[in-house]
Parts: structure tokens; C-alpha cells; sequence
């Protein structure tokens, strides 16, 4: 196997780094939520920022090496690749960022939030899992993943047929009823970081929707 040039290296260093920043705030948003406790909206904001400025920094790096490279083949996928999965992190990261905006507005004290809790850990381990497969090139993981978030979408309805006839508050069916919806479209984008690890493997593209 040929060897990975060096500036593909360091474009996926800092994907690696956005990881990093996703899962901190990841990690936190689930305690927040475990506990229906507010405030978090300060740090997830700062968090996502961070994010967002190596997203940034990682489409530089990518029309950089274009330029200055020229490749081709597998080596130009990897880097419109980088480009795609660097996007969907950031957009991960302001879903989770979403999450504690609901929480600040949202009085969930009283509230059941058990499920959209387990909705949430599992959408940020198909995150971690997609992720994976793309650093490993593992085009079988990602094929799977994409196969897996059904079980993200029916427990997405699953909520929501739960609170279409529960006579809890109405902040209890608003709030897991918006969070679930947000959970449901943080999973959707590891299937993209799944879908881009495909093309990039395969060098050919795949409806995910």
C-alpha cells in the first residue's frame, strides 16, 4: 500500500482535532441532558466556534494542496473528501449546540428523558463509529452504519408516537419532541461521513436518502 502523502497526514490531523472538540461537547450535552440541568449553552457555544475554526482551517489546507499538488485519483477524493466530513462534524457539533439551547429555554424538570438520553448516545457513537471507518478507510463499517440509523429513525418515532398520546406537559412533549427531531439529524450526518468514506474507498458515489 502506497503511502499516505503528508499533507493528506495533516488534513486529517485536524479532522482528528474537530473530533476531539465534538466529543468534549458531545460528552457534555449528555451529562446536561442526564440531569436536565441548563447553562451549557456558553461552553457548547465557545466549543462549536473552536470547531468551526478548524473546519475552516481544513478547507484551507485542502485548496491549498490542490493547488499546490495537483492530485489525482484517490489522492484529489481524499481531498474533497476531507472537505465533505470536516462540514458534517461542524454540523454535529451545532446540533449538540442546539441541544443546550432547548435546555435553556425548556423547563424539563419534571420531565421523562430517558429515551431521547439513550436516542443521544447512540447517535454520538455512530459519530465516533463513522469516524472510524473513514480514518481506516473500512468501506464495510461504513456500508453498516448507514444500515444501522434506522434504528436512530425508529426511535425517533418511537418518541414521538410515545407524546402524541401521553398527557404529560406540554414542555415535556415540546422538548423531547424537538430533541429527538435534532438527535435524528445529528445521526443522519455520520451516514454522510459514512457515505463520503464509500466514495472514498470505491471512488463511487451511493444514495444514502
Amino acid at each position: 500500500m502506497l503511502k499516505e502523502p503528508e499533507y493528506l497526514t495533516n488534513i486529517n490531523a485536524k479532522i482528528m482535532e474537530m473530533q476531539e472538540i465534538v466529543e468534549s461537547i458531545g460528552e457534555q450535552v449528555q451529562d446536561a441532558l442526564k440531569n436536565k440541568s441548563s447553562g451549557l449553552k456558553p461552553v457548547a457555544t465557545e466549543l462549536c466556534r473552536e470547531a468551526q475554526i478548524k473546519e475552516e482551517l481544513i478547507v484551507e489546507m485542502c485548496v491549498g494542496s490542490l493547488i499546490r499538488h495537483q492530485p489525482f485519483a484517490s489522492d484529489l477524493r481524499a481531498i474533497t473528501v476531507a472537505m465533505k466530513v470536516s462540514y458534517d462534524l461542524s454540523r454535529v457539533c451545532r446540533y449538540l449546540r442546539n441541544i443546550t439551547e432547548v435546555l435553556e429555554e425548556v423547563n424539563i424538570k419534571n420531565c421523562e428523558v430517558k429515551e431521547v438520553c439513550e436516542l443521544l448516545k447512540d447517535a454520538r457513537e455512530m459519530v465516533r463509529q463513522s469516524l472510524k471507518a473513514y480514518f481506516e478507510k473500512d468501506q464495510k463499517s461504513a456500508t453498516n452504519l448507514i444500515k444501522s440509523d434506522e434504528s436512530i429513525d425508529e426511535g425517533y418515532r418511537m418518541i414521538l408516537r410515545k407524546y402524541a398520546v401521553q398527557k404529560a406537559g406540554g414542555n415535556c412533549i415540546l422538548f423531547n419532541g424537538i430533541t429527538a427531531r435534532i438527535v435524528e439529524r445529528m445521526a443522519d450526518h455520520a451516514c454522510y461521513i459514512s457515505q463520503e468514506t464509500i466514495y472514498l474507498v470505491t471512488g463511487r458515489r451511493t444514495d444514502y436518502r
